[in-house]
Formats: structure tokens, sequence, C-alpha cells
């Protein structure tokens, strides 16, 4: 088809959709006896929804007689615009993209940004390729943002570098909406020259920020440089400061960090600019919990408006994405909308996507590469903690981790690289209550090597051994056993079963985490970040124990691994 086919083929399409608008032809859908959110408005009202070639051609009275091929009876139901999903990591749900979708298309959720930063850094932009035509087929409406920091920080290697030339090259790819969260402030704070070409290639366009701990001038100059949004804040005081800086204000409540009860009270206050967003959540959260609809549950019972509520999840992130046809049931926008049983609950009857009962599609091949190498010396190595290093403290709720005085860890951590180079490093963590064995993933943010929490070094040895086997997942080991496991072959980082089976094999995982002593809610996902480089205060990388407040590796680093700071 030629751009001047494709563009008399919309004309066709809108002219028919007036033409159903005014009565003068039938639809394909009329939605009969539902009560409409309206959050442009902050309205609840009851109409009939028309809906004619994917779209919403009129919003009409009840009765008025208008024709559609199909009718479906609300029946006082609540009607919805389709949730939205600003900013996510489909990988960290441990589900490709239609899997994904199977778990989040009954919830509601009908569109989401994608940020693929951890397939990125694995497989480079093949891996963002690969999403995107994953996404497309995933029955869900999948956009992309594109990493801005490959790796995330100087101190890190993972298993692609992308410079500012190939990411001003994804950001002409069909689905990309932007440049995804700007995570390294000290580069841009201190005018590093590759942060700031990539920072270039992106202007023009949305620039997702990422400003943890940042507050002040350091906050105020990070919002000067380029991006528009935030979503690190944890405070009522942060929020409010981000806002007063001009960003926009991503709420999170995601599996690994829960911000959600602390904002709410900044929430309340209607600011303009704000939405809600998951960022990472797992599958068994999903399943057991939901998505953007517990997120919704959440704040109607912190005292929100359900009109005020759902604009978080809707035409909020669809204004800020620039996604002007999504975000509303209206004339011209696209069919996605959800039924609802209340306004309190948020059970969902039923989700359209296009004006169609929406279902999750096929599963994409996996790209091939994304194992696991640990390399030939793991068989031999040692997993000694340098002296006087202090104890990364864990914490259950969040993904930043306070500091220890030396001698007070109770379970070792150690991180490995997964990509064949021979490089670990071991420290001592708090918090977690692992007394026994070893929890081991090949999910670890952003560069995503081998994280092994606890165990003896024989442990640690077999868990490495049965991460490389799987090709990349979640292993439990105990006196050389593997306990439970869930294999990730789509770059060590998601698995293809369906969403029940994934998510009860990381109920087994937890089980088996928990019988050796380990308290966290979610230790998968909690230990998944803790070798973040750009999260306070202290991550582990294979190079070394970094402290992220001071940007610099602690002492011993092997000259091997030395790296420049700045």
């Amino acid at each position: 088809m030629t751009a001047g086919d494709g563009a008399e083929a919309g004309r066709a399409a809108r002219q028919r959709l007036v033409r159903v608008a005014r009565g003068l032809e039938e639809g394909d859908l009329l939605v009969r006896g539902a009560q409409v959110v309206q959050p442009a408005t902050r309205e609840v009202f009851g109409a009939d929804v028309l809906v004619a070639g994917g779209r919403v051609a009129a919003l009409v009275g009840t009765g008025s007689g208008a024709r559609a091929a199909r009718v479906v009876e609300a029946r006082g139901a609540f009607l919805a615009p389709g949730f939205m999903d600003a900013h996510v990591h489909i990988e960290s749900s441990l589900l490709t993209p239609a899997r994904f979708a199977a778990a989040v298309l009954p919830r509601g959720t009908t569109a989401v940004v994608a940020e693929p930063h951890e397939v990125v850094n694995v497989l480079g932009l093949r891996g963002l390729r690969w999403m995107l035509e994953a996404g497309r087929t995933s029955g869900l409406r999948v956009f992309g943002s594109v990493p801005s920091c490959v790796p995330a920080s100087p101190f890190e290697r993972g298993g692609a570098r992308l410079d500012a030339a190939e990411v001003a090259q994804a950001l002409r790819l069909p689905g990309v909406l932007g440049l995804a969260e700007l995570m390294n402030y000290p580069g841009v704070l201190n005018g590093d020259a590759d942060t700031w070409a990539v920072l270039e290639a992106g202007q023009g366009g949305r620039i997702d920020g990422h400003a943890a701990g940042l507050g002040g001038r350091d906050l105020q100059a990070y919002a000067a440089a380029g991006p528009h949004s935030d979503h690190e804040a944890t405070t009522p005081e942060e929020a409010r400061e981000r806002l007063r800086a001009g960003l926009w204000l991503m709420v999170r409540e995601g599996s690994a960090a829960r911000n959600l009860e602390a904002l709410l009270p900044v929430l309340r206050e209607r600011p303009r600019r704000a939405m809600l967003v998951s960022d990472d959540v797992s599958v068994d959260e999903l399943l057991a919990l939901g998505h953007l609809d517990r997120l919704l549950r959440a704040c109607v019972a912190g005292g929100l408006h359900p009109a005020d509520a759902v604009a978080l999840v809707t035409c909020n992130p669809a204004e800020y994405w620039g996604l002007h046809d999504l975000g509303l049931v209206a004339p011209g926008y696209h069919a996605d909308f959800v039924l609802l049983q209340d306004l309190a609950g948020f059970e969902v009857l039923e989700t359209f996507v296009g004006g169609t009962e929406a279902r999750a599609g096929e599963v994409t091949p996996p790209l091939p590469g994304g194992g696991v190498d640990l390399g030939p010396g793991w068989d031999a190595a040692r997993f000694d903690v340098p002296a006087g290093w202090p104890v990364m403290q864990v914490r259950p709720d969040q993904i930043t981790t306070g500091v220890g005085a030396p001698g007070t860890g109770d379970a070792r951590l150690v991180v490995a690289d997964r990509y064949g180079r021979n490089e670990h490093a071991t420290c001592w963590t708090s918090g977690t209550g692992l007394t026994g064995g070893a929890l081991a993933v090949s999910v670890l943010h952003d560069a995503h090597n081998v994280a092994v929490l606890g165990g003896t070094d024989a442990d640690v040895r077999a868990a490495g051994r049965a991460l490389e086997e799987l090709g990349g997942g979640v292993v439990v080991v105990a006196d050389g056993e593997v306990r439970a496991s869930l294999p990730l072959p789509y770059a060590g980082l998601m698995s293809d079963l369906p969403p029940q089976e994934a998510a009860a094999r990381l109920t087994e995982v937890t089980a088996a985490a928990r019988a050796l002593g380990c308290t966290l809610p979610y230790p998968v996902t909690t230990l998944s970040f803790l070798g973040l480089s750009v999260i306070p205060a202290l991550k582990l990388t294979p190079r070394g124990l970094l402290d992220v407040n001071a940007w610099q590796l602690l002492p011993p680093v092997p000259q091997e691994n030395a790296l420049p700071t700045s």
C-alpha cells in the first residue's frame, strides 16, 4: 500500500465514523446501558457507546435507537477507558509480552509503554526490535521507549552497549515514543560527554527521568537538562518538589518498590501532571493482586474520587506520551475500554481493545543468545568478602539499600558476570532472613549478571551452574541440590509458560527460599535490584561494592576491575 492509498483508507474510515455517529449507518458494536466514566470532566453518566472501525463513533442517550451489528448489554456496569501503564518493564514480570498480555488484559490494562532496558542490556538493539515485534502480536497495545543508559553506569558491563548514534537510530523505530529513564544522573549533572550525547539524541521528544534521591539544586539542574518525568519519589516532599520543578509525577507501585501509600496525600491534592505506574511487577503478584486495577482500588480507598483515580491510568499517561487517540471514551478515540462491576473494587467484567473483546496473542520465538556463561574458573572460585566492607541493608519494600557496619551481616551476596568475563564480587547483606542454602537469579538490574544470595561456596557454585543449564532463570539450592526453579530461556529474563504456570513455579521458588529462612515478601524481585548501580546506597557489581552516593567502588578494587569514576 502506498502512502496515498493509506491516506485514502484513513479518510474513508473517518468518514464512515461520522456517518455512524450521525445515525446514517449501522455501527459495528453498541454497548448499551453503561455508566461511562469520563475522567476529563470528572463525571460518571449513563450512555450507550457506539463503535465503528475500532473507534468510538458516539456516546448516545439510552433508548436513542442507535444501530449496530452487535450489541453488548452493559446492564449498568461502569465503562471506563482502558488502563495504560506509562512505565513498565515487561521483562520484570518474568513473562514474554504475549504472556504478560494474558495476565493483564483481564485486569483492564489495554496499553503499556514498555521500557525494554532488560533485554536491551543483554542483546542490544535486536532485543528492542524483538520486544516491539512481540508487543505487536501480543493482543495488548505495546509502545516502547529507548533505553538511555546501556549500561546503566560506568561501573557495569552487561551484554551490550548503546551509544548516542544507536539511540538516535532506535528513536526512529515504529512504536517508539521517546527516550527512557535517564538513570545516570551523575553523568547528567557532571557533564559526562557520553551521557549528554544520548540526552541530546532524545531532545525534541519525551524523555523519562530517573532522579532517585535528588533534591534541591541538583534536582533543579537535572530537570533543566531536559527530562520530563520522575518515578523515584518516595515521600510527599519529594513528590511535590518534582511537580514544582515541572516534572510529571509517576507514582510507582510495583513488587520491589511501593510508593503509593506514602504519596496518596499528594494525589489527593489532585496534581495536574500525575500518573500511576507499576515499573516492575512479578507474575505471581499480577495474578494474585492485579495490575493497575489494584492501584485504583488503593487510590479510591485512600480518598480519591473514582474519576480522578481513573485519570491517573488513562488520559494523563496518554497525554504525557502524546497518544492523542487513547485515554478517553470519546468520539474518534480508539475503542479501548473496560466494563467494571463497580468503582471501588474495580472488578473487571470485560476488556475491549479496538472494539473487540481482548485476547492475548501468540508467543514470539526467542532470539538466540542471552544465556549464562560463568566461565571455566567458576568451579574453583572463592567468595570471600573483603575485610572492612560495609553491610548492604536490604529493604523489603524499596529498591534503595542502607549501609550497615562491617560485621553486622547475615547472608552473603555474590554477583558474577554472566557473559564469560570471569568476574565476581562478594559482600555481606542484612535484612533478608536467609539462614541456609542459596537463591540465585539471572535477572539483575540492569546489566543482568548472576546474583546469588546466601549459601556456602559449594552452594553458590551449584546455583551458578544450575542457571547455566537452564539458560538463565531462578533457582533455590541447598546442600548442592536444586530445590525449586523457574527457567527463563528468553535472554535469561522471560518465560514462555502460561502466566498461571509461571506463577506457580515462582511460588515454589519463594516457598523454597522461605524454608531456608528468607523473610522477603518477593525475594526474587528484591534480589534482582541489589546490583542496580544507580540506586543508593550500596549495590554490588561483578567489579566490586559500589557506594552510589559517592559514585565510586569501595577499596580494595582489584586492578583489573578498576573503572573510571566519571
